[in-house]
């Protein structure tokens, strides 16, 4: 196993812990995560760790354990998702592809200022408000995005920004294996192209590297080249691809 690989996979299980699912077992070295189907990342298999057992005996093994729970059945495949022939098998299944997205990190070690703005650290119960409001949340998303948030037993940071008292962006930080990970970072369409995003990017990045972290990480769509060039200007670089496949 190449160097890249392995670190790719600790890579892998330290998103688990910053974004856990609120169930995952543990199945022939592949990891089923469910939350009540809040989010692909924490409702889908992740084959990333081996395999022994008949391919497609693994697969209806894994649908059932999803049917039974009410969700469908999700593979989140990356360049080292074993066996190597799943991605064929599963598209012979009549599996679809979805969201292909990139695994982005960096290193705090570059130039990256000092000191956060606190008025963009807010409370949990503040910041979860604004998240409920600029994603129009039902109750239900509501309850199953905050378990997994709150779940998350490291440190974490919450930033949100308002504008005349409106919130219109927002985002999360999560300390983990010396690492910081941007999630949720969200600006509401009427208030992008003014600087929001880069304000929270800064304002988590910062934090991490105040409480001890020296790495950042975060996902995001392959097709959304706005938010690749902001990372880029902190440093990220791609560190692999990913995407779905789901049962037609």
């Amino acid at each position: 196993m190449s160097q890249s690989i392995e670190k790719h996979r600790q890579l892998e299980e330290t998103m688990f812990r910053a974004w856990p699912a609120h169930e995952a077992l543990d199945y022939d070295g592949w990891v089923l995560r469910f939350a009540d189907g809040y989010t692909k990342r924490a409702n889908s298999v992740n084959p990333h760790f081996g395999s022994s057992l008949p391919l497609h005996g693994k697969i209806a093994h894994c649908e059932s354990a999803y049917h039974e729970r009410g969700l469908p059945t999700i593979f989140r495949l990356t360049p080292f998702s074993q066996p190597a022939n799943l991605d064929t098998t599963l598209e012979e299944l009549g599996y679809e592809v979805l969201d292909p997205t990139l695994v982005m990190t960096c290193s705090l070690k570059h130039s990256l200022e000092d000191g956060v703005d606190p008025t963009l650290i807010v409370s949990a119960n503040r910041w979860f408000a604004a998240f409920d409001h600029l994603h129009k949340c039902t109750v239900f998303q509501s309850s199953a995005h905050r378990r997994i948030v709150e779940s998350f037993d490291g440190l974490r940071c919450f930033v949100a920004i308002s504008v005349n008292d409106e919130v219109c962006a927002c985002g999360l930080g999560t300390h983990v294996d010396g690492s910081i990970g941007l999630f949720d970072l969200f600006t509401h369409e009427s208030f992008r192209g003014q600087g929001h995003g880069s304000a929270i990017a800064r304002a988590i990045l910062r934090w991490g590297r105040r409480h001890g972290a020296t790495s950042g990480f975060l996902q995001v769509h392959s097709q959304n080249t706005p938010a690749h060039r902001l990372y880029e200007r902190f440093g990220f670089t791609v560190a692999y691809p990913y995407s779905y496949r789901i049962k037609r």
